[in-house]
């Protein structure tokens, strides 16, 4: 298991680090988020061969926290709510496979699916493999201002299909990947923005209707939405944004629209994501037994002549002289490791 790039593994408030056991390891879950029992699975927990972390990033609004250990079960036992001051609700995001248990409801969380967690009540969570997950902490009382919450929703899968929830994930990971480069100043902005999309994942938790899940989000949110549609149908020649409207059940001006605020246009952000996956495919040393024309088909352009002037035009340089210039360096630098974009 491969530790998270520094930069998402958020520290800028001292709390958390790496830990050098398992012992070490339930101090800093107690530390970021609550008294939890963390029991080793499978041996582990112990000695040099250990990986785990807690590292905490306080957004004002709530508190985001990056949790990874080997194999464990970690438990908010009914003795540790016995004069108990923590009053929160916890979000958890797996990054990797886990079960949830609270009270008679068994949860398996697949890789993005999350789970909410109440502070004042007994849970479970454990992974057989490496225990993975991103945590968003925020008070009860904030959270009973603005909506009820059920005592079935406690425990309950939100699936990783959930379209709100996909927004929060990406935005939580924009926040991961900017880790301390953020100014302190807008950390409570950021987590303002946070907040507000977890009150939309709960609400969105219990709808099926489109429209009902658009009128949750606003443009931005829709932004990230509709990017990542966009990035997961590359392939398809007949990407556009009349494809994109239809998907979300609404217009072409209304995505237009939403591009438009962004500075960009449908049209030329398809265009530009095609052209800077293209690059990290001639660019990967193990996609360089592929043709040129291989690797335009798979980001949705048919025609290699299209696809070269598409290509000069973002990179201000051909495929075959971007690969070429990328096999030299990876000659040189003797590592099989993908360059920085140019």
């Amino acid at each position: 298991m491969s530790l998270p790039p520094k930069s998402s593994r958020p520290d800028r408030n001292g709390v958390g680090g790496m830990s050098p056991d398992v012992d070490a390891w339930r101090g800093m879950l107690h530390d970021c988020l609550v008294e939890l029992d963390a029991i080793p699975l499978g041996g582990t927990g112990h000695g040099a061969g250990y990986t785990g972390w807690a590292r905490q990033l306080d957004l004002g609004f709530l508190t985001l926290t990056d949790v990874g250990s080997d194999p464990v079960r970690v438990v908010r036992a009914p003795r540790m709510l016995v004069g108990n001051q923590d009053d929160f609700y916890l979000l958890s995001i797996a990054q990797e496979s886990s079960l949830s248990i609270n009270g008679n409801a068994r949860s398996p969380l697949r890789r993005g699916d999350a789970v909410l967690l109440d502070s004042t009540a007994p849970f479970q969570l454990s992974a057989k493999e490496f225990a993975h997950h991103l945590v968003l902490t925020l008070p009860r009382a904030d959270v009973a201002r603005v909506m009820p919450v059920s005592g079935e929703r406690i425990g309950r899968r939100i699936a990783a299909e959930n379209p709100v929830l996909r927004v929060l994930r990406a935005t939580v990971a924009e926040i991961c990947a900017g880790g301390a480069r953020f100014e302190p100043d807008l950390l409570p902005e950021l987590g303002h923005t946070l907040r507000e999309l977890l009150f939309s994942v709960l609400r969105s938790d219990d709808l099926t209707d489109q429209a009902e899940v658009n009128g949750l989000l606003g443009h931005h949110a829709q932004l990230l939405r509709m990017r990542d549609f966009i990035q997961r149908h590359l392939a398809e020649p007949d990407l556009s944004s009349k494809m994109v409207a239809t998907a979300f059940g609404v217009s072409v001006r209304y995505v237009e629209l939403v591009f438009r605020e962004s500075g960009t246009s449908p049209a030329r952000y398809i265009r530009q994501t095609r052209m800077e996956e293209a690059r990290r495919n001639l660019a990967n040393p193990r996609q360089r037994q592929r043709s040129i024309a291989a690797i335009a088909r798979a980001v949705g352009v048919e025609n290699p002549t299209v696809f070269a002037r598409m290509f000069r035009h973002f990179h201000d340089i051909t495929p075959s002289e971007y690969r070429r210039s990328q096999t030299g360096q990876s000659r040189r630098s003797g590592t099989m490791e993908d360059p920085p974009p140019p």
